[in-house]
């Protein structure tokens, strides 16, 4: 899912920096000190989880996890999610620096903005529904990231299309079983560790 230099037309690579630069001044805003031990689990089970890639063509497939590093985080899932994405560009040459925030608006504003609504929705049901809620999340996050990376592959040009709709559907794998593993994470930590996911019980 990480867009490489030189492969998005400008407009969009500033686009994606409009977008990102805000969200993620937002984010920084929103860290707290007595949470940076799980900061750096889950920026490390983020850096480590999306490097594990599956050949697809002329693509790669991986798991993302923004969804689930939403469910934990919140907002503040985006300056977790871009500290590893950079890691990956500067160590692994995934992605790109000058696209990186076009990634971030890609795989880090919808992790956190479907974990916070996943968050806020496990407030209001019981115990039975919130695994479901959190597959919604996690799956969910991923089907938009896809979405957005069509979007952005495709309007670059029009030769680009094709590539995108493989894309796409070649993410569908992923959106299902990160949908699996969020549903099993939330029905394990709403008994263990609650707090993780903002509900008292």
């Amino acid at each position: 899912m990480h867009i490489s230099d030189g492969v998005l037309s400008p407009y969009i690579v500033i686009t994606g920096w409009a977008v990102a630069a805000p969200s993620l001044a937002m984010s920084v805003k929103s860290l707290k000190p007595d949470k940076v031990g799980a900061y750096g689990v889950i920026a490390a089970v983020f850096f480590a989880g999306s490097t594990i890639h599956i050949p697809l063509g002329p693509f790669s497939m991986h798991l993302v996890l923004n969804g689930i590093a939403g469910l934990l985080l919140g907002w503040s899932a985006v300056t977790v999610i871009t500290v590893g994405l950079l890691l990956q560009a500067l160590f692994l040459g995934f992605g790109g620096l000058t696209v990186l925030g076009v990634n971030i608006a890609v795989m880090a504003l919808p992790g956190a903005i479907i974990g916070m609504l996943g968050r806020h929705w496990m407030k209001q049901f019981s115990a039975k529904k919130r695994p479901w809620i959190g597959s919604f999340a996690g799956g969910g996050a991923v089907c938009i990231s896809s979405v957005l990376l069509f979007v952005a592959l495709s309007t670059t040009h029009a030769a680009l299309a094709p590539l995108a709709k493989l894309v796409f559907w070649g993410h569908v794998p992923v959106i299902l079983v990160e949908g699996v593993i969020s549903y099993w994470l939330v029905h394990f930590l709403q008994k263990a560790k609650p707090s993780l996911l903002g509900i008292l019980h």
